[in-house]
């Protein structure tokens, strides 16, 4: 997910369904310097994440919400967050996924960075949300940026897509 960080001086990065705050962890041990905030759903998560690290501020939001503040920074992350199903129907998912990306592109100042299960895979999980890389990709030119890249050469059944707002 960092590697949506073209730059290596100090950026805000948004870090969009933290959970119990991993990936702050994983900033924390690397030599970059990142101005972190974490926003959750779940209130949780975000009192878990404030007790665990006071003075990082966390958010409970729902974006979806009308009115919903959320949160600028140069780099919105979002670790997960369309990885399960939980029961929904994939064009049900797919709307919801889009929908939410539609709502937090703006936000990001230069790029956002997220991942889906890859349909490149020996089966697949029912529960789980595997998307062909066009399918995300025309939505993603069609609606988000023409400026993006996708990876999927780091060894899971998944693929992270990087989308920026200008080319590099």
């Amino acid at each position: 997910m960092m590697e949506v960080v073209r730059e290596r001086e100090p950026v805000d990065l948004l870090d969009f369904g933290c959970g119990a705050g991993h990936f702050l962890d994983y900033l924390r041990q690397s030599d970059r310097e990142v101005r972190y905030r974490g926003l959750d759903l779940s209130a949780r998560f975000v009192d878990l994440c404030r007790r665990k690290y006071p003075g990082v501020a966390f958010d409970c939001v729902d974006v979806m919400e009308p009115g919903a503040a959320v949160p600028e920074a140069d780099y919105i992350v979002m670790n997960g967050v369309f990885t399960e199903r939980c029961g929904v129907d994939y064009e049900t998912m797919f709307e919801a996924v889009t929908g939410l990306l539609r709502t937090v592109f703006p936000h990001a100042r230069k790029g956002i960075a997220f991942n889906l299960m890859s349909k490149h895979v020996d089966w697949e999980r029912e529960d789980l949300f595997h998307v062909p890389y066009d399918r995300i990709s025309r939505f993603v030119i069609g609606q988000l940026s023409r400026h993006h890249l996708i990876r999927a050469d780091y060894g899971l059944y998944e693929y992270t897509v990087y989308v920026y707002k200008a080319a590099a």
